[in-house]
Parts: C-alpha cells; sequence; structure tokens
C-alpha cells in the first residue's frame, strides 16, 4: 500500500537530524494495514432507581438518557517503515516525519493508495510518532545503505479535522 506524508517543516533541525526541510514529503514502506477509529462523546445521564422500585420490576438494564450533541473524533492509525534512498537516510526521514508532528497545522496531504487527505478534502493532523529501529540492521543510521532495505518501523497516529 502506497503512503505518502507532505508537509512544509523547519528548514533546519534543532537536533541536526537532518540537513533540509521546506516543503517535505516523505513515502512509507510496508504498509500492509492500518486502523481506523471513530469515537462520539455521548452526555449520559443515569437514572437512580430506588431499592423499593428495582424489587418490583427487575430490568436487566441501565436505565439512562442520553445527549448526542455528535461531538467525536476520527483518528487513523498505521505501522510501516522509511528506508534510506539515494539521497537521504532512514534516520532523517523520522526526524522530518517528527518535524511534521511537532510543526503546527495540518498535513499538505496524506495520501493512502488513491485516497487523498488535503485542505481540498478533509484536513488530517500527524498528532502521534513513534519508530523503532529494526534490531538485525548493523549500518550506522548517518551511512546511506542504499540497498532499499526497511530500516526503521514507524507507528504514525492521524486525526481528521479543521483548522481553525
Amino acid at each position: 500500500m502506497a503512503i505518502t506524508i507532505r508537509k512544509t517543516i523547519p528548514t533546519t533541525s534543532k537536533f541536526n537530524a537532518y540537513t533540509t526541510g521546506g516543503d517535505t514529503t516523505i513515502t512509507l514502506i510496508g504498509v500492509d494495514s492500518f486502523t481506523g477509529h471513530a469515537k462520539k462523546d455521548l452526555m449520559k445521564f443515569g437514572l437512580p432507581k430506588s431499592p423499593s422500585k428495582w424489587k418490583v420490576n427487575p430490568v436487566d438494564y441501565f436505565d439512562y438518557t442520553v445527549v448526542d450533541l455528535a461531538k467525536g473524533t476520527d483518528e487513523i492509525v498505521m505501522k510501516g517503515y522509511v528506508e534510506d534512498d539515494t539521497v537521504t537516510t532512514a534516520w532523517e526521514k523520522v526526524w522530518k516525519l517528527r518535524a511534521m508532528c511537532v510543526s503546527g497545522g495540518p498535513l499538505t496531504s496524506l495520501v493512502i493508495d488513491n485516497i487523498t487527505f488535503s485542505s481540498s478534502t478533509v484536513q488530517i493532523f500527524l498528532e502521534d510518532i513513534s519508530w523503532t529501529k529494526n534490531p538485525d540492521d548493523t549500518t550506522s543510521l548517518a551511512t546511506l545503505a542504499g540497498d532499499g532495505t526497511a530500516r526503521i518501523e514507524v507507528t504514525l497516529n492521524f486525526f481528521i479535522g479543521s483548522a481553525r
């Protein structure tokens, strides 16, 4: 599954983790599935019952009044890998993804196969990123392996919404 993430990031890294910024596109490889999650926050008011009432009329449910304000969240979580290309190491790409998360505002675009999230469709934010270096990768992080091997696994949490 082809995943590309695009956003303008700062041109320099405080951590010296990447050397170029600006309009940046990162492609994830090895994403074979992702998880979507939608949750609505309901206001729920439990109606109490006195012992005399539940003894006379026993039921196997709780009595609630629910107010639905149509308030909720939409999220997408995916795992994939970043790899070295001919110019950028996987380590630099991870830090560029981190910069996309840390810098304000929505992504310029997130493309999952042929579905695009952007300002012209629906905005999406990179809310959380975590990464794990493959234990069998003995190449230095600062060295371009150049063999197209997935070097660092990333987990990305995206939040769907509109910037204000």
